[in-house]
């Protein structure tokens, strides 16, 4: 067996011991990854997403009985089987999810400090929960059209409720063995499209987009809450990854004032954006308090935007030009919003808003690669076993 000789540094960050065995992993014709044999994530998905299953299913059954459906339950409506997976089978499936991600806890505590695991937990959780519901929702819907009106036999129904909740919290698990900072990024893109769009679909209303983006918030829309709590669960998410960025930013070049104030402007953006979310555009004194916390929005953003180039001086270069060509964009876009009237207000809400997402996008993916990306230069050497026993 041959010997590879790794620098004290990595030798050290792997945290190996003398004749500790490594493994390397082929990723690409000419990259590859180095880690311990034993610090290999376990997948812990196909042995114990059964338990939870089952549990699930023993609750299905017990509730078709209580509610007096033993015979036939409905594939949709109040008390169906769509009712049974969004609640039961997603609520035993965030059990699934909370007990893996606590019990994990330690190993995270290598990836993120042990007061950003605290910190993220309830958002993480809360991120999940409501793309699991938004998933089931938009899948139920879309078998509900399909097959409308259908309905199946309690063993019928028992097991195709068994497939769903097996399926969730196979998920669950798995989420948690493959959990990192690139899919918290993930679950922002999935939650904040996601939302949005459900809410766009299933606010009853066809003809929204005639007065502005925020009346899908409001009491006009049947899908108020979902499109509120979009809001809320995202900014949540978002300031959750803020944070640990940044904790680990200066964990990793110390603490530097002009990245802690784009910090404090990305948080309180954040909070504006979730306070949009608590306060809907509805008459009275809430359109007045909507109003100011958008503005808000808009003025953090503003500030971060613009003043990048001083808030991340060391910063990829690409960031500044699209920094500064978002802005333009938006500018054009307000132009033919308001003096010409080219654009509709709700065109101009989500132009701004798509630019704006993609930017905070772009400075996560920035951010990132400060943290994790960075490239150091070392010399090669080959000695095998047998060479070094002849020296």
């Amino acid at each position: 067996m041959d010997k590879i000789h790794l620098p004290k540094e990595i030798y050290e960050r792997l945290d190996l011991k003398e004749n500790e065995e490594i493994e390397i992993v082929d990723l690409a014709a000419d990259s590859f990854t180095i880690r311990k044999i034993n610090a290999r994530k376990s997948d812990k998905a196909p042995k114990w997403f059964i338990i939870p299953t089952i549990i699930s299913a023993f609750i299905f059954i017990i509730f078709a009985f209580v509610l007096k459906h033993p015979h036939v339950i409905a594939l949709s409506g109040n008390e169906s089987l769509a009712t049974a997976v969004i609640t039961i089978a997603n609520a035993v499936g965030m059990l699934t999810f909370i007990s893996a991600y606590f019990s994990r806890r330690k190993e995270f505590y290598k990836q993120m400090t042990k007061r950003s695991y605290w910190r993220t937990f309830a958002t993480v959780t809360l991120s999940v929960l409501l793309i699991v519901i938004l998933a089931s929702m938009g899948l139920f819907w879309f078998l509900g059209q399909i097959f409308y009106g259908v309905s199946f036999g309690l063993f019928t129904s028992t097991l195709i409720f068994t497939i769903f909740s097996g399926i969730i919290n196979y998920v669950m698990i798995f989420v948690v063995d493959t959990f990192s900072i690139n899919m918290m990024v993930t679950m922002l893109l999935v939650v904040s499209i996601g939302g949005f769009v459900s809410s766009m679909a299933t606010n009853g209303n066809q003809y929204w987009w005639q007065r502005n983006f925020s009346l899908l918030g409001t009491q006009a829309s049947r899908s108020s809450w979902q499109f509120n709590l979009t809001l809320i669960v995202s900014a949540a998410l978002f300031a959750a990854l803020i944070d640990y960025i940044f904790v680990s930013l200066r964990q990793k070049a110390g603490s530097h004032y002009r990245q802690n104030i784009l910090q404090i402007l990305l948080t309180l953006c954040a909070i504006s954006i979730a306070l949009v979310g608590l306060i809907p555009n509805d008459p009275g004194w809430m359109h007045i308090a909507h109003d100011i916390v958008a503005q808000l929005i808009v003025l953090f953003m503003a500030i971060s935007i613009l003043g990048i180039r001083w808030f991340l001086p060391n910063a990829d270069p690409n960031l500044y030009r699209m920094s500064y060509f978002i802005v333009g964009l938006i500018l054009i876009s307000y132009v033919l919003w308001h003096p010409i009237h080219y654009l509709t207000l709700t065109a101009f809400e989500i132009l701004s808003f798509s630019l704006s997402f993609a930017w905070l996008l772009l400075l996560v993916n920035t951010l990132i690669n400060m943290l994790w990306n960075t490239k150091k230069i070392y010399k090669v050497s080959l000695n095998s076993i047998e060479e070094k026993s002849e020296k």
